[in-house]
């Protein structure tokens, strides 16, 4: 693929607390890049963006901490809602629960336990929301360092109770890159396509707040 004249850039917009879900968004902006197209990636916590419409698609990822989304990605998601239904749109769910429900290791009622749960605050994020996402995709995320702690280890007894040693289980990244390589690459064939037939995106847009939506000076 080649990044044609009039062609709109990609947004990955992310929202995280330990940190994998950045490095997820980070992955996600190589692989656009290394099919020759523009991108741009963007915290929801701090960064300012223009229209959504200007943009091929959008690829939001956030983390989720006992079973809810990021709040700061719910509230962009809840401002920016009417603009994301007008592009082509991914929302990546990334937990540790997600992790569970792949592992073949464990048995089938607990992998589908998992599953249910992932699933549920997708759902739940549609909920709070009112929006609901072209494709929603679970992700696998990781035990790091930030998982220490009482509630790193009960996540090590309940959530993924493999014979590892505490030390070594919060190194361990779960996230298939192959899968999500796919997902990815699904939608930049979207993306492009869209952009085919749409007018190039205005030089100088006005920006306006991630999270509020206000209206800023460019």
């Amino acid at each position: 693929m080649q990044h044609g004249k009039g062609m709109r850039p990609f947004l990955v917009v992310h929202a995280t607390r330990s940190g994998h879900t950045r490095r997820i968004a980070e992955h996600i902006a190589d692989r656009i890049r290394t099919l020759a197209h523009e991108v741009q990636l963007q915290d929801v916590r701090t960064e300012a963006l223009p229209p959504l419409t200007r943009y091929s698609a959008v690829i939001l990822a956030a983390g989720v901490h006992l079973g809810h989304h990021d709040r700061e990605m719910v509230r962009f998601v809840r401002a920016r809602r009417q603009e994301l239904s007008e592009v082509p749109t991914l929302f990546l769910s990334v937990s540790l629960t997600e992790a569970a429900a792949e592992d073949f290791h464990r048995p089938d009622d607990e992998r589908l336990e998992a599953r249910r749960a992932a699933l549920n605050a997708l759902r739940d994020l549609v909920l709070e929301t009112g929006w609901q996402p072209q494709r929603a995709l679970p992700v696998a995320g990781a035990m790091d360092d930030s998982a220490s702690g009482s509630f790193g280890r009960m996540l090590l007894r309940t959530l993924l109770p493999r014979d590892l040693a505490e030390e070594v289980t919060r190194g361990v990244v779960f996230t298939n890159w192959i899968a999500l390589n796919g997902v990815v690459d699904g939608l930049v064939r979207e993306g492009v396509e869209r952009s085919k037939i749409l007018p190039p995106p205005t030089e100088t847009p006005a920006f306006r707040s991630a999270v509020e939506g206000a209206v800023l000076a460019p």
